[in-house]
């Protein structure tokens, strides 16, 4: 199959904003239910079930907001997919994507689009994707290991790789194994801003190299 790679960006890009509008009126809500939830401790008001009420939403937003993450980077690696695939069907091109080996699919995507369709822009040496591997350790981290960032607590948590990242993207790292909590809406937006460009880049060079497909695709 080839997709229609300009119409699948703009899809890509319009759902990024609709995951960002979901969490932005998500912490609205959770908010408003933690200050109702206090002032109803406050009143002597709490049901007894408060304490799984209180537990409840402390623990609900950063939840929301890690299962928000992961979505958002499902997304940048289908639109990766689909472009691989897309240069999979072009003609004289005779190496399938399954034929390309790598750690991970994005790597596996990645290394067809730069060694086979010889986009430069794919190539994960550039510095525009310098940060995409905390993105991708992250996004591990949440999906195979429940967030936790260390098995054992061998070392400071500070030495671990992703540490400062995190930090800068002001994301929590609970307890002395690190269990990621995104408890904002920063990652998320330097995750959409980061891949925009990386997408944009991609996407206009392949149309450079195979103008043809566009008017082909499905």
């Amino acid at each position: 199959m080839r997709y229609n790679l300009p119409l699948s960006n703009t899809l890509y890009l319009k759902n990024l904003n609709s995951y960002l509008k979901l969490a932005e009126d998500n912490l609205i809500s959770f908010k408003q239910q933690n200050e109702e939830f206090t002032q109803r401790l406050i009143n002597e008001e709490a049901g007894n079930d408060w304490l799984d009420e209180g537990s409840h939403l402390n623990n609900i937003e950063w939840l929301f907001l890690n299962s928000i993450y992961v979505t958002l980077y499902a997304s940048f690696e289908h639109f990766l997919y689909k472009v691989a695939i897309t240069l999979e069907h072009q003609p004289r091109i005779n190496i399938k994507l399954n034929d390309i080996a790598g750690k991970g699919i994005l790597t596996q995507y990645t290394s067809y689009l730069y060694l086979v369709g010889n986009i430069a822009s794919a190539s994960r040496e550039l510095a525009t994707w310098g940060r995409m591997t905390h993105y991708q350790n992250v996004r591990n981290l949440l999906a195979h290991n429940g967030g936790i960032m260390q098995d054992k607590p061998q070392k400071p948590l500070e030495e671990h790789k992703d540490f400062n990242f995190l930090k800068n993207e002001d994301v929590v790292m609970a307890g002395s194994l690190g269990l990621i909590r995104i408890r904002n809406k920063k990652i998320l937006e330097s995750f959409i801003k980061d891949t925009t460009l990386l997408t944009n880049n991609i996407l206009e060079e392949f149309n450079q190299k195979f103008p043809a497909q566009v008017d082909k695709a499905l």
